[in-house]
């Protein structure tokens, strides 16, 4: 490429005279000749005229004259430089020439000539001084290049004649730029302007032009050469004839109106664009070749690299010595180190590029998984990125802001000109800005910033780029240094601010949205309507996906039941009420689901009453009358059960004591119902709506209302003076029981005091009304009581323990929570630290009530400030109960996890530093209790605590057995020695409490099969009240392995094991069943246990129910085991679960656990087991929790269980459902039969029940097992496809003259498909297992979306016209009506499509696009659907649904007003098909989103959502760079190539005409647009006969402004036919 001579030639040295003859001769004959074609070439017109520079001589004018006498100069820009004077530059003493170069014809570069010491400035072109020290004549000046001249034609060239004299004065020979000459002989003309511009008053410049010149431009007649104007030239023709101007209609009209006429004129049309067709089309494919590099030492080039930096040298110099060896990074180092202008730097780039993309297709890497053209760009990518990130990040570099500019600058040119793997390019960016750090954060914004308008219109990276801002916001925000970050915050919120108007479609991301909703909200500036505006329209669009926005009314209770339940497992929130409040704006079908839940039979407990006490006193707040609420109640439920009916009076007793329900106008409302009349309206078991007045407590009321209230009860001989009586009586013997002084006169003095027990009891069974006097009284009684004491002196009151256990009991018998809270945050402020010890455990028992009533931080508080009070004053070991009290509540007690660990910390240290005394009370007397060898043990471990040594494990295991067996023989004995005995075993576990438990484990499981015992309540209790044995060590034994697998964790009965073989063992001992009792039962006060033991072992019960509830659950069936292998057995001695108390107990604990966990109860009960009678027991419990009036021979069937589920009901059927519906018993083909059986049993059940309409037990669905639940679910979904309807069967509408059975037959399909889909909804949401099992749709679902959109199709289509022959009139007006009626059907189709089908179909994909698993091969379908979503938005777009054509058959109405309705829906709809479709194509796999491209890119070049959707720029086209826009080629934004055969169009022809097609119907052409022409001229078929299109290769690594010497068809980088090509749709 280069005239460079071999190495190892030595060049010749420069002359001393360089004028003569020899410079002016012709070049040599080895030199490089151009072809011919080249010296008339024009130049490229992506060359900008400014970039060159005119350097031939003022007089070379023996250049032939061209065209219209402009001058034109010839020659390639080699030969004119060749061609300079010479002469002339002699007098320069910049640079000098020498003639051996100019006889070799040798390019002069500095790199070439100038040897390598040289260290002058080459990039310095101005006249100046330059010898060099080694030239052979120091008064010679170096020879140097002359800068080349504008590309010209060459001219015959003359001698140049020699100069005059030395002393010649210089010429300017500085580069001029290129300059269009006019020809001197051109006739001018001047023009002055405008009339307006006169007008003004303005003088306008006049402009000057020339007649019959036109310089060259491509698209003038006489730049265009053919073979009659090279031979005869090109000369104006002349109009010869008239005929085109006068009318054509004399000519035309006759042939139009000819049967034939159309048809002719649509083949003359045709005609003439298949020839513009022809003509337009780009034929070869481009030749253009990069200029070549060459191998330069590191000095050259370091001085290239140089002469690049300077704009005064010209690239096409440059271009002739391009060096190897600088690619990659060290390239962009070296033009941002060397200050390269970004133009030169971006095509050196370029030339790099292009050389080295063709290098690699040379060494066949193509070849290989990723092709080379393309992989290299991916590394050249690499390589960009790494550059930018290592310039931005360099801080503390010099010169830092200029480089980062440089780097910004060339990047956004590489990217701009596609010179970037884009997609490669696009993801860095992306990914960067999300896992940026603060302190890198500005600068990634700041660079991506650069790319938004880009990145922001494809999905695949708008969507992170937002969640990325979102996420960084809402970190700053909530940062600790936020003032800090306070610039960075404001930045992140103005872009947030911007984007939600600019590309709101980029929000939508449901996942997301839930997270960061709020904290995006609270960045928008308040008044702002647009951005507010834009908010809540981007949260609708999440919520629709999320399937959210529903909050109908069965919703509504759903999630009010749901979170009132959550009050029943943990303390109630203070914001419950309001969350409560906002869940539906039907206030009056909440308030009556919140006494529905309250007075339910299936939520056990007192907490419910003051949890709806509560919410009911703050809604009274927000406008809710809850007299008529509770009246409404009444009217609409009865409450016929004592249960029922005794929690309304409750919760009317607190709202009566709030004073926010009128007695009044409840008396109002029963008068106007007929008043009270009877005794049996007043009566214990009367109706709830007239017992309630007896029921309301008297304390509470004005006088005036107790006076209406006595009245109106008189009338159903209701005495109210004995109910006074009975209050006066009963608060007689509530002091003489507790020992409270009484009037000396009273006769009850006499009597015997009720015991506390028979007390509680006899209060227990009393009605409401004295329930609530009872409590006033006490609470009135302690406030009297405390404020006299503190009136006296400020003492404490004189209360003792046991007067505050037997008040605490009868509070409890009253129910009155309300007073003792009252009363406890009395007594935290005086009471001794036992008494708080009992406040503590008090509030522990009943936490979640006393969180209802709001007391339970601020009783924790006052014990905690009364702890830290009585440690400074250094009670020390006295402490020890109220701290361990303390630790138990603490962990309960929200937002005080840190306390609680701090109290546990300061109870382990009181325990070491008081080893004595930490287990019991009476350790004091311990030495006396024991006798003889009891006492020297005793000493012993005394003296071991008192050392502090620890204890090893031989010497523990000698105690521990020494004692266990003097416990065991001590059962029979005095109580004393047992509790003896046992708080040894307590001291021996504080020197190794891990080694001492697995003892204890060991010991228990011996105990479990030893038969002469007393009853585990006899033993455990005790043991675990002096801290020598827990609950979980009893759980851990109640399981189903042996000893030897030691004490871990008790594992659930699974299918595989046998439970029987635990139960064989343990049913003579009922060790199963004791272990439930003592978990269940209530223990009583005995002669080991004291009081306040009695009162921590209920809270060590419920902690074990909260702490361990599979292990409870696993207990229970082993007990049910062991209870039905008893009874199996006929051992009915003495069966725990025989007793109705214990059934009682566990069918309470029963409810708790179903509440809290209805799947593991049906999981941990639905065991198999070979023992038929188990089944049956679990069977009959659960029974009896979802019907409680059952006995034990009620059978429930499926029918009966779907019939009474509701919201209270459903985990109750629920766990009854899964029950029946998985073999408890072992794996047999009889089971397995039974078990299909009950599957299909249950199928046609829930058949009926959808069939009815009701849906309430699709909740329940969740917990069957995933093969019952798959096969639900796939019988459900086949049901609700075979229900959307398409053009094969279409639905029934209300097109026909009978409208009702039509629309009666729409009704109920599209019912019952809201019903399939609840229940799809149901099972999806609910199961994730069921979810998980089909990891994608069913291909199903893309044919029935597929058949929608067919019908929406054919209500466009459809014009349905005869053929014309017009043969009779009643023949056509039979097809008129007939086609009215087609189009008719089909327009209420599409009607029907729109309102129902579509958007069931939309929510049903919605549900599985949320519960599809990206791990898992989903990609087809979803991309298939995705396609036809893209149809769907398309089509929505263009439907204009017309009306009706007759209203006849509509049975009238306005026709017009439908039509708006339903294109009005249609826009809806295409919006959320696009949501949807953007919710699909997230995390949507690189092949499937490429076949998506391919199946929509004909239609999608409009259509900017679908370029959004997958992510593909405008205009790609096979092969191309679509998002990478880095190819070396790419498809030329459309462009195609033309490859023709011999023979076809020769001759400039016209192109083929219809020929056999146009003279046919319209039948024969393959798409009857416009004037019938065909298919092929509007890209639907690619090329005509003899001729085959591809796509043009438009390098973009080779748009250079350099063609090469080898000419070519189109040889040029930009080909100049692009220019006049017809684009190819």
């Amino acid at each position: 490429m280069t005239s460079r001579p071999p190495l190892g030639v030595q060049q010749r040295p420069p002359q001393h005279k360089l004028s003569g003859p020899t410079l002016s001769q012709r070049p040599a004959a080895h030199q490089r000749a151009l072809p011919q074609q080249q010296q008339y070439l024009p130049p490229s017109p992506v060359r900008k005229d400014a970039a060159f520079y005119d350097l031939t001589p003022a007089d070379s004018g023996d250049a032939a004259p061209p065209r219209h006498g402009a001058q034109r100069r010839g020659g390639s820009r080699l030969k004119l430089e060749l061609s300079h004077d010479l002469a002339d530059s002699i007098t320069q003493t910049a640079i000098s020439e020498s003639p051996s170069a100019a006889e070799s014809s040798k390019a002069f570069t500095p790199s070439r000539i100038m040897p390598p010491t040289d260290s002058s400035d080459l990039g310095d072109m101005s006249p100046h001084l330059s010898i060099h020290p080694l030239s052979v004549e120091i008064d010679v000046p170096l020879p140097m290049p002359r800068r080349p001249p504008p590309f010209i034609a060459s001219a015959p060239r003359r001698e140049m004649p020699p100069p005059t004299s030395a002393n010649t004065i210089k010429k300017d020979i500085r580069p001029k730029p290129f300059t269009i000459e006019t020809p001197t002989a051109a006739p001018r003309y001047t023009t002055h302007g405008d009339a307006q511009s006169r007008a003004g008053g303005s003088a306008p410049t006049p402009t000057v032009g020339y007649v019959d010149f036109f310089p060259w431009t491509g698209n003038h007649p006489e730049d265009r050469f053919s073979k009659s104007v090279i031979q005869q030239g090109y000369y104006d023709k002349g109009l010869f004839s008239t005929t085109e101007t006068q009318s054509a209609k004399a000519i035309l009209f006759p042939a139009l109106k000819h049967k034939t006429g159309l048809t002719a004129l649509s083949s003359v049309f045709t005609a003439v664009l298949g020839q513009r067709r022809h003509n337009g089309q780009i034929t070869a494919p481009s030749t253009f070749k990069p200029p070549p590099r060459v191998t330069l030492t590191d000095t050259k080039r370091e001085a290239w690299l140089r002469d690049l930096a300077n704009p005064a040298i010209s690239l096409r110099r440059l271009s002739r010595t391009i060096p190897h060896g600088i690619r990659g990074k060290v390239l962009l180092e070296q033009c941002l180190n060397k200050h390269v202008p970004t133009d030169r730097a971006v095509w050196l780039i370029k030339c790099v590029g292009a050389n080295e993309i063709r290098a690699t297709k040379r060494k066949g890497v193509s070849t290989l998984v990723m092709g080379g053209e393309t992989r290299w760009i991916k590394d050249w990518t690499v390589s960009v990125e790494q550059f930018i990130e290592h310039v931005y990040f360099s801080f503390d570099e010099d010169d830092w802001k200029s480089k980062v500019h440089y780097t910004t600058r060339l990047a956004a040119h590489l990217y701009a000109e596609h010179l970037l793997d884009r997609e490669h390019y696009s993801e860095w960016l992306v990914s960067n800005l999300e896992n940026s750090s603060e302190a890198k954060l500005p600068m990634w914004m700041l660079i991506t910033q650069l790319y938004w308008k880009d990145l922001l219109k494809l999905r695949k990276y708008g969507r992170r780029l937002v969640t990325a801002l979102i996420s960084h916001h809402h970190l700053i925000y909530n940062h600790p240094d936020r003032d800090i970050l306070l610039p960075l915050l404001q930045n992140l919120t103005q872009c947030l601010n911007t984007l939600i108007l600019s590309s709101p479609e980029n929000f939508v991301s449901p996942s997301t949205w839930s997270k960061y909703r709020d904290a995006l909200k609270a960045c928008l500036p308040a008044g702002d309507e647009a951005r507010h505006n834009s908010f809540g329209a981007i949260n609708l669009r999440n919520e629709q996906l999320a399937a959210a926005a529903n909050r109908s009314q069965p919703a509504a209770r759903h999630i009010l039941v749901r979170m009132l339940d959550g009050t029943l497992q943990a303390p109630m929130p203070t914001e419950l009420p309001a969350q409560c409040w906002g869940i539906s704006k039907d206030k009056e079908a909440l308030v009556r689901a919140l006494l529905e839940w309250c007075t339910s039979l299936y939520r056990p407990g007192l907490a419910k009453v003051y949890v709806t006490s509560r919410i009911l006193q703050h809604w009274s707040t927000l406008g809710l009358d809850p007299t008529l609420a509770v009246l409404g109640f009444l009217e609409a439920d009865s409450c016929e059960e004592r249960e029922r009916k005794d929690t309304l009076y409750h919760v009317v007793c607190e709202l009566v004591r709030s004073n926010i329900f009128s007695v009044p106008r409840y008396v109002q409302w029963l008068i106007a119902r007929g008043g009270l009349r009877n005794p049996e309206d007043v009566s214990r078991d009367a109706p709830g709506p007239t017992r309630l007045l007896a029921e309301i407590p008297t304390h509470a009321l004005a006088a005036s209302q107790r006076d209406l209230r006595s009245g109106i009860l008189r009338r159903a001989s209701f005495s109210v003076a004995d109910e006074a009586l009975n209050v006066e009586l009963a608060i007689k013997h509530v002091k003489h029981t507790l020992g409270l002084p009484l009037d000396p006169a009273d006769p009850m003095l006499e009597r015997r005091p009720f015991s506390l027990t028979k007390l509680s009891a006899r209060i227990t069974s009393a009605d409401r009304a004295l329930k609530a006097e009872i409590g006033c009284w006490l609470r009135a009684s302690f406030a009297a009581h405390a404020e006299e004491k503190e009136t006296e002196g400020g003492q404490a009151p004189d209360i003792s323990p046991a007067l505050f256990y037997a008040v605490r009991s009868v509070l409890e018998a009253t129910e009155d929570f309300s007073a003792l809270g009252d009363i406890l945050k009395t007594l935290t402020k005086y009471s001794s630290v036992e008494i708080l010890a009992a406040i503590a455990d008090t509030v522990n028992r009943h936490f979640f009530i006393f969180s209802a009533l709001g007391d339970t931080v601020t009783l924790f508080r006052n014990l905690h400030q009364r702890l830290k009070a009585a440690a400074v004053r250094g009670q020390g070991i006295a402490l020890r109960p109220l701290l361990a009290s303390l630790v138990t509540l603490a962990p309960r007690i929200p937002a005080m996890e840190e306390l609680a660990s701090q109290l546990k910390k300061d109870l382990a240290l009181s325990d070491r530093q008081n080893p004595v005394d930490a287990c019991s009370p009476v350790s004091d007397n311990m030495v006396a209790q024991l006798q003889d060898d009891a006492g020297e043990l005793h000493e012993e471990i005394e003296k071991l605590l008192a050392s502090g040594s620890s204890l090893d494990r031989n010497t523990m295991e000698r105690l521990f057995q020494t004692v266990v067996q003097r416990l065991q023989a001590s059962w029979d004995k005095a109580t004393d020695q047992q509790r003896a005995y046992s708080s040894l075993l307590g001291r021996l576990r504080l020197f190794n409490t891990q080694h001492f438990d697995g003892l204890m484990v060991k010991w228990l499981f011996r105990l479990r099969t030893l038969g002469n015992r007393p009853s585990i309540l006899r033993i455990f209790p005790l043991l675990v009240s002096v801290g020598c044995l827990d609950m979980g060590a009893i759980l851990a034994t109640a399981s189903d392995f042996s000893a030897g697998q030691g004490p871990g964790i008790a594992r659930t009965p699974s299918a595989g094991t046998a439970p029987p073989q635990v139960v064989q063992i343990t049913y003579r001992t009922r060790y199963m069943q004791e272990v439930l009792q003592l978990l269940t039962a209530p223990i009583r006060q005995d002669d080991l246990l004291s009081a306040d033991e009695v009162y921590r072992f209920f809270i060590l019960q419920d902690q074990a129910i909260r702490d361990w509830p599979k292990e409870v659950l696993g207990l229970i069936f082993l007990a049910s085991a062991e209870y039905s292998y008893a009874r199996g057995q006929n051992d009915l001695e003495g069966l725990p679960l025989e007793s109705d108390s214990v059934q009682a107990s566990l069918l309470e604990l029963l409810r708790r656990l179903v509440l809290r966990d209805a799947t593991g109860v049906a999981r941990a009960l639905g065991v198999r087991s070979p023992n038929p009678h188990v089944s049956g027991w679990i069977d009959s419990v659960t029974t009896k929790l979802l019907i409680p009036t059952a006995d034990s021979q009620t059978h429930v069937t499926f029918d009966q269980v779907l019939e009474l589920t509701n919201e209270f009901t459903l985990p109750f059927c629920q766990v009854k459902l899964a029950l029946s519906l998985t073999a408890n018993e072992q794996i047999s083909q009889e089971a397995t039969d039974r078990q299909q059986s009950h599957v299909v049993l249950f199928a046609n059940a829930m058949d009926k029940a959808i069939s009815a309409g009701n849906i309430q037990w699709v909740g329940m669905l969740s917990c069957l097992s995933p093969d019952i639940t798959q096969h639900l679910k796939i019988r459900a979904q086949n049901r609700f496809l075979e229900l959307l309807p398409s053009l094969r069967t279409t639905p029934p509408t209300a097109t026909s003259t009978n409208t009702a059975a039509p629309a009666a037959g729409l009704a109920e399909n599209f019912h019952m498909a809201e019903n399939l889909l609840s229940v799809i909804d149901a099972i999806m949401r609910g199961s994730p297992a069921g979810g998980a099992r089909q990891p994608q749709l069913s291909p199903a679902v893309v044919d029935k979306l597929v058949d929608l959109w067919e019908l929406l199709a054919s209500s466009d289509g459809g014009d349905g016209g005869g053929d014309g022959d017009g043969d009779g009139k009643d023949k056509d007006n039979q097809l008129s009506t007939t086609n009215n009626k087609t189009a008719a059907a089909a327009a209420a189709a599409a009607a029907a499509v729109l309102t129902h089908w579509l958007p069931l179909t939309l929510n049903f994909i919605t549900l599985h696009a949320h519960a599809l698993d990206l791990s898992r091969p989903t990609n087809d379908v979803r991309a298939k659907i995705l396609v036809a979503c893209a149809g769907l938005m398309q089509e929505l777009d263009a439907l204009h649904l017309p009306p009706p054509p007759s209203t006849a058959i509509m049975g009238g109405g306005d026709n017009n007003n439908n039509n708006n309705n339903n294109n009005t829906t249609a826009a809806v709809l295409g919006r959320r098909v696009f949501d949807l479709s953007c919710l699909l194509v997230d995390n949507l796999a690189e092949d499937a989103r490429t076949m998506c491209v391919r199946a929509v890119r004909e239609c999608a070049g409009g259509d900017a959502r679908l370029r959004y959707l997958f992510s593909f720029a405008a205009g790609a086209g096979t092969g191309d760079d679509g998002g990478s826009g880095g190819g070396g080629g790419s498809g030329g934004g459309g462009l195609m190539l033309s490859h023709r055969e011999k023979g076809v169009f020769g001759g400039g022809g016209a192109a083929p005409s219809s020929g056999g097609r146009g003279g046919g119907g319209a039948g024969n052409t393959l798409y009857s647009g416009l004037l019938g022409t065909p298919a092929a001229l509007w890209g639907l078929d690619r090329g005509q006969a003899g001729e085959r299109l591809s796509v043009f290769q438009y390098r973009r690594w080779e748009t250079l402004s350099e063609p090469t010497p080898n000419v070519g068809e189109n040889d040029t980088a930009l080909s100049l036919g692009l220019f006049e090509a017809r684009r190819v749709q």
